[in-house]
């Protein structure tokens, strides 16, 4: 899809929350809220637990507009999910049921239906270049719900699952990450990504809204497909970021509005 006209386009803003166990880092979050379109609950997979969840349903209903949906993960709280771990499929299948129906329930007592489903860590990163795993996470979401929308970066092996198992995909910018020749997000560094200059944000955020491209490690521009764009609470300039990136989408749109179909023609 051409940028050409980028006022004409919808734009997502996704967040995570209920990643902590504390009250501080729970007030930063609220802090992030309000320039959110998306909320991705974290499920206690990797962190938080099932009052922080709860926490989080209710700091939501503030942002009526919010589309409200499940951070999934491998369960590894020790590593916060980043951890190399590996599962069966029916493993996997039942820790992403598990975590699923954990959150819907919850949600249910505020009437949250859930919308979409994003995938943290090691999770994340795997299902760009794994068939089997990605897959497995797809069919498994779809089964739960034929409505849920998965959130994830773009890839080829991605594209191809999401028609073999008829999920509906929002394909999720980076600008908080630096990203490989192939065009996919690189694993998050604590060293090199946690202190990002706002300049070099502020370009990359640039480059992602208006030209719909990133720019690789090796200084290869590559264009990617987007409908929503992630706002990190990891960077310690975590506000500054949520601020310039509201600032700058014209058309702010949650993914329970967004028209997926007018990307049908180039996702098939």
């Amino acid at each position: 899809m051409a940028n050409s006209d980028i006022s004409a386009k919808k734009i997502d803003l996704n967040i995570n929350l209920a990643e902590h166990y504390g009250l501080g880092r729970e007030a930063f979050e609220r802090d992030l809220l309000p320039f959110a379109s998306s909320a991705n609950i974290a499920t206690g997979a990797h962190t938080g637990d099932v009052f922080q969840t709860n926490l989080a349903l209710k700091a939501c209903l503030d942002y009526p507009n919010l589309s409200i949906g499940a951070l999934i993960s491998y369960p590894d709280i020790v590593g916060f999910g980043l951890r190399k771990v590996q599962l069966t499929r029916d493993e996997l299948r039942a820790t992403i049921l598990a975590q699923l129906g954990a959150l819907a329930s919850l949600a249910k007592q505020y009437n949250y239906e859930l919308t979409h489903v994003r995938v943290h860590g090691y999770l994340y990163y795997q299902m760009l270049t794994n068939y089997s795993v990605a897959e497995t996470v797809c069919k498994t979401i779809q089964d739960f719900s034929q409505w849920l929308v998965l959130v994830s970066p773009y890839s080829k092996v991605i594209r191809e699952v999401i028609s073999w198992v008829n999920l509906r995909v929002s394909y999720e910018g980076r600008i908080d990450l630096r990203y490989d020749a192939e065009g996919h997000p690189v694993a998050y560094d604590f060293e090199k990504d946690a202190n990002t200059d706002m300049n070099l944000i502020a370009d990359r955020a640039k480059k992602l809204i208006y030209e719909s491209k990133v720019v690789s490690e090796e200084g290869e521009e590559n264009r990617v497909l987007y409908e929503t764009i992630h706002l990190p609470s990891t960077p310690k300039n975590s506000l500054e970021i949520a601020k310039l990136l509201h600032g700058l989408v014209p058309n702010l749109s949650s993914l329970k509005e967004f028209d997926y179909s007018v990307y049908l023609p180039e996702l098939l």
